[in-house]
């Protein structure tokens, strides 16, 4: 539809443009009253959908933010040792619910888990480094899908309203011609 096609979201969706006047908008749509109802039902469930999708995203980036500050709390935490050259004890997981505890001496190294069965070792620095980057970019992510979610909602409320023209629409031009065939009986 040439309403829509003309504007996009940053991530490509399509602006829905308010109905103002639904009769020019059927001809010029070359729509019934029946066929703009369902496209508009289709529209508002693609929209439904993308919001659905973009919420459980926003959801599962949201939930890494608090992991990457712990992870960076925890390696300013080794340097911190490191620089006073304290040792400390520590309990980690060897294996499905199996700790033990250690002590380490002068802390140089932490491994991090990159995804996908992948783990690497990095110096103090980098792997704060790279913590920060990380964290900085799924907190990019999280801001750019909270616009998003809210221009899409703009864009559902939208098409609700042209819902409800389109159905108003049909009901008031429904009411004219019962109207007018009760007028000529």
């Amino acid at each position: 539809m040439s309403d829509t096609a003309d504007s996009l979201s940053a991530r490509g969706i399509p602006k829905s443009e308010l109905i103002e006047d639904v009769e020019s908008w059927l001809t010029k749509e070359k729509l019934s009253i029946e066929e703009a109802e369902v496209v508009l039902r289709e529209k508002y469930g693609k929209y439904k959908y993308v919001e659905s999708s973009m919420l459980a995203q926003k959801v599962r980036m949201s939930e890494k933010i608090p992991e990457f500050e712990n992870s960076l709390s925890i390696i300013d935490t080794l340097i911190a040792k490191r620089a006073a050259d304290e040792s400390f004890e520590t309990t980690f997981l060897l294996s499905d619910d199996v700790y033990t505890k250690a002590t380490v001496q002068k802390p140089e190294k932490v491994s991090i888990w990159l995804g996908a069965n992948v783990m690497v070792e990095y110096d103090l620095e980098n792997a704060r480094k790279l913590l920060d980057k990380n964290r900085g970019s799924v907190q990019k992510v999280v801001d750019e899908l909270t616009n998003e979610l809210s221009y899409i909602k703009d864009q559902i409320t939208t098409t609700e309203v042209n819902m409800s023209h389109i159905v108003n629409f049909g009901v008031n031009k429904r009411r004219a011609a019962l109207a007018v065939n009760n007028g000529a009986k």
